[in-house]
């Protein structure tokens, strides 16, 4: 909890955060919960899950086409991690810092199942724009499960708590 809360008040501290629209705060709560979800399936870490949905669009400068913004949101988790606003292993950090870095990228490479659910726990959150996500860009077989994708439909559309 400790991590989320120096996260959302390093957000509610700089303006220059991009919360609203599609790739905003609604958008990294459900990450979470799908994120959630989906761990308590494979055993994913949901420590490094649950950082990664409410800093991998921390980057963005808008909704629209932004290549960058995994990058720059890796950044921003390096300048918390540094500063000690968020606590995690160096393994984690690790983690955490390539599943943001390459997030956006559609055909990233990692045989590591926590990257993976962080990648599966966004991609799962596209029914939001309307798109329905494709199997052959999710990761995991839990997040591909037709079970799998219609819970992360209903919750994205809001037809599920």
């Amino acid at each position: 909890m400790r991590n989320k809360e120096a996260i959302l008040d390093y957000i509610n501290s700089h303006t220059n955060v991009y919360v609203d629209g599609l790739h905003g705060l609604s958008h990294w709560e459900r990450v979470e919960k799908i994120g959630e979800f989906l761990t308590q399936l494979n055993g994913a870490d949901f420590e490094v899950v649950k950082i990664f949905a409410y800093t991998h669009d921390l980057g963005r400068l808008n909704d629209g086409d932004d290549p960058e913004h995994g990058l720059r949101s890796a950044k921003i988790v390096e300048d918390l991690y540094n500063q000690q606003l968020i606590i995690i292993s160096p393994e984690q950090y690790q983690k955490l810092i390539y599943a943001c870095s390459n997030h956006a990228i559609t055909l990233a490479l990692s045989d590591d199942l926590t990257i993976q659910t962080c990648w599966d726990a966004d991609r799962l959150d596209l029914w939001r724009a309307g798109i329905e996500p494709n199997l052959k860009f999710l990761y995991t077989s839990d997040a591909k499960k037709s079970e799998t994708i219609i819970w992360a439909k209903n919750l994205s559309l809001g037809l599920s708590f």
